[in-house]
């Protein structure tokens, strides 16, 4: 062979090496989740109307959405006690998965029902955030666009904890067993906007005696955070009041694939504060949600004296819940442009892939040399 073509060989294998470690290098760089609010992804990505009883709380042109609901019978919604006291959401939207903003062609009328009672919880405690729900009621049936989500009872919640304490743990993944959603703000390139597309994020449960919040009483509130170790995942603000999903796995093979409204979101860390030190994933604190469970009863009661209905209950529906898609099994844990890419420091005994590449490299140009001294 001769040596102007070796020198060659040589040359084109180098300059893969570069490109090959230079890719790499890129790679490394890119499994750092861009800066996301909430590091979340489209709920349309995966299904049309992947998430049927997720409502939005908005203004009167439905346009500026200030916070989500849970649709969980005909005339009936659930959100966040807090967003009760906005005296700008005049509309519940419903059935969609996108919300024009402003200067966009309007929404259709019939995704857009009129609020014509709301009410919070007697003993709402603005101050801790304490029993942070409220019941609004509107004009038509929900069910013509919408389909309604169960709320979990007691005992569902006794065992959605169990699971939480042995699936949760720090500085590895934890199995994503929780799914929240919403409209709320979003951040990409350091700039928050909200978003028209309603937005998903897989989370994990976090164990109640993990569960700190502003109160020293963590009872009647679910904790959920990034079921990612390294990547933050959080709802923000104008998601107070959408629902927290728990799927029973003993229920999987039911039309609802057993999938239940454990929460409502109410309050945690500011999002700007948890995207500003990263590193500290575990020492911040987490989402904060309404645990539904003990409120049941109020909200059943609430809504049989209202509506006058002996026979109402929130255990079942008059039609039962038939979704067409089990977001736990379609939705990813990671958000589209979060690259998860295994990195590891160099340490003794090991060899970087790219020392690796180059030492393979030389090795086929000793192995040309002696070819051609053959």
């Amino acid at each position: 062979m001769p040596l102007l073509y070796l020198k060659r060989t040589m040359r084109h294998l180098l300059l893969f090496v570069f490109i090959v470690v230079g890719d790499i290098s890129h790679h490394a760089y890119a499994s750092q989740a861009s800066p996301k609010a909430i590091n979340s992804n489209p709920a349309s990505l995966y299904a049309p109307l992947l998430l049927p009883w997720q409502a939005a709380l908005t203004s009167s042109n439905t346009s500026d959405v200030y916070c989500g609901a849970v649709v969980i019978s005909d005339y009936w919604l659930i959100t966040a006690a807090h967003c009760n006291n906005n005296k700008y959401i005049h509309h519940v939207v419903a059935g969609v998965s996108s919300i024009p903003q402003s200067g966009s062609q309007p929404l259709p009328a019939h995704y857009k029902f009129n609020i014509t009672h709301r009410i919070s919880h007697p003993n709402y405690d603005k101050t801790v955030f304490a029993n942070d729900i409220a019941l609004i009621r509107v004009d038509r049936s929900l069910l013509t666009v919408a389909k309604p989500i169960l709320i979990t009872s007691l005992t569902d919640q006794q065992t959605a904890d169990n699971i939480f304490a042995n699936q949760w743990v720090t500085h590895q993944n934890s199995q994503a067993n929780l799914i929240a959603s919403g409209w709320g703000k979003t951040n990409v390139d350091s700039t928050f906007s909200y978003p028209a597309q309603l937005q998903l994020i897989t989370l994990a449960g976090v164990p109640d005696d993990l569960c700190s919040g502003l109160r020293t009483d963590n009872s009647n509130i679910i904790c959920a955070d990034s079921n990612i170790d390294g990547l933050i995942k959080d709802v923000c603000s104008g998601d107070s009041g959408g629902p927290l999903i728990w799927q029973d796995s003993q229920k999987k093979a039911d039309n609802d694939f057993g999938l239940r409204v454990i929460g409502i979101t109410s309050n945690g860390e500011q999002c700007q504060d948890r995207l500003n030190d990263p590193t500290h994933q575990y020492q911040q604190l987490p989402g904060q949600y309404t645990e539904l469970a003990p409120l049941r009863a109020w909200l059943e009661s609430y809504i049989k004296q209202y509506d006058q209905l002996t026979d109402f209950s929130l255990s079942t529906h008059n039609s039962a819940p038939n979704y067409n898609q089990d977001p736990f099994i379609v939705a990813n844990d990671y958000p589209q442009d979060y690259q998860l890419v295994e990195t590891h420091s160099s340490s003794a005994g090991s060899i970087p892939l790219s020392i690796f590449i180059i030492l393979i490299a030389i090795a086929l140009f000793r192995k040309r040399m002696n070819d051609n001294n053959k």
